[in-house]
């Protein structure tokens, strides 16, 4: 198999409107990147607030990938598909967008950020010989890219008081694909936010996660008043507020929040997160931080299918979230990471 690199052009933002992208068929798909551009303008009115995290990218309020008209596998807003990347590969994406921290008046400045859509779980591709999943496109009758695009006011925090003003933005759209792939089988990866839950005070959340599938993974984040914060789930001297992922009296997981970044630190290789106090540490002697506001519960370490979470034969999946309420705006999102795998026998890609 080779490697083939296409761009497939851009598409204009429009606040709240969407726009579609026709992908071609002729090929195994590896990965689709994105690269969104942004020129913005602040005035000097503000005195409070920031950008969200790893803003312009709530531009993108979401992007969905369609299989011949009905059957979406792909449906993840731009900011958490950037962090995800970080989480998954072992480095942050490219990002420069330095300027929109704060609310200094800003003229004519020019943001840009990176994500990418996999096909191949991470720690494979696009090198590994034989992946087991791809999104092979030669089969389908379809493949339809849409954007859904936010506002300019969705890049700033509920403290942002500044005057904004979007004179352009465009997202560039390249994939990753292999050429020459075996005409098999191969399973599916697909990704999704499951809910959105505002908390309603301190105490446990517990969230009803799907039985009918196979997991590869499971991601939460929690945010607070527009920003990241770990503080949500916190860990201390003070409190151990745990994660529990279980079925029944199974438990697949069951650990304090702060221990579980700490090992999804280690495990994924993540390199430093653009904290402030990680940042200002002299070579970082005595401090390395963990990625606010984001919790990896990983099934697949080897980027192979063989350790999936088969939920398929459970009567119920729950996580349970021991929460606190720092802000006045809460929010706990939780992203499903399903493999859909073909059945024995079958003669077409399942979808």
């Amino acid at each position: 198999m080779k490697l083939l690199r296409r761009y497939l052009g851009s598409r204009t933002f429009e606040a709240n409107g969407t726009a579609t992208m026709r992908l071609p068929r002729n090929h195994c798909y590896s990965a689709l990147q994105f690269v969104l551009i942004a020129q913005i303008d602040r005035d000097d009115q503000g005195n409070a607030g920031t950008c969200r995290d790893s803003a312009p990218a709530q531009l993108v309020k979401r992007l969905d990938l369609t299989l011949n008209g009905k059957n979406t596998i792909k449906k993840l807003d731009f900011e958490t598909l950037h962090r995800m990347n970080q989480i998954r590969h072992g480095t942050r994406p490219y990002i420069y967008a330095h300027n929109l921290l704060g609310y200094g008046a800003l003229t004519n400045d020019v943001s840009k950020v990176y994500a990418q859509l996999d096909f191949e779980l991470p720690r494979n591709g696009p090198w590994l010989k034989n992946p087991d999943t791809l999104l092979d496109a030669r089969g389908l009758s379809a493949l339809d890219l849409e954007i859904t695009w936010g506002a300019i006011a969705d890049i700033v925090d509920d403290a942002h008081n500044a005057g904004l003003t979007l004179d352009e933005a465009k997202l560039h759209v390249f994939t990753v694909e292999r050429v020459g792939a075996p005409v098999r089988e191969y399973a599916l990866w697909k990704e999704y936010r499951l809910i959105s839950r505002t908390l309603a005070g301190a105490g446990v959340a517990t969230i009803d996660l799907p039985v009918n599938t196979t997991f590869a993974d499971i991601l939460i984040k929690t945010h607070s008043d527009g920003d990241q914060v770990d503080t949500i789930i916190p860990f201390g001297l003070a409190n151990t507020n745990e994660i529990q992922l279980y079925s029944g009296t199974d438990v697949f997981l069951r650990q304090p929040a702060g221990l579980l970044q700490a090992a999804n630190r280690i495990e994924a290789q993540i390199e430093v997160p653009e904290r402030v106090g990680s940042g200002a540490a002299l070579n970082h002697a005595q401090q390395e931080l963990l990625m606010e506001g984001y919790y990896h519960i990983n099934f697949c370490h080897d980027g192979r299918l063989t350790e999936m979470l088969d939920a398929t034969r459970l009567s119920d999946l729950k996580v349970d979230l021991d929460c606190a309420v720092p802000g006045t705006q809460d929010v706990v999102d939780v992203y499903c990471s399903e493999i859909i795998v073909p059945p024995a026998g079958s003669a077409v890609q399942a979808a």
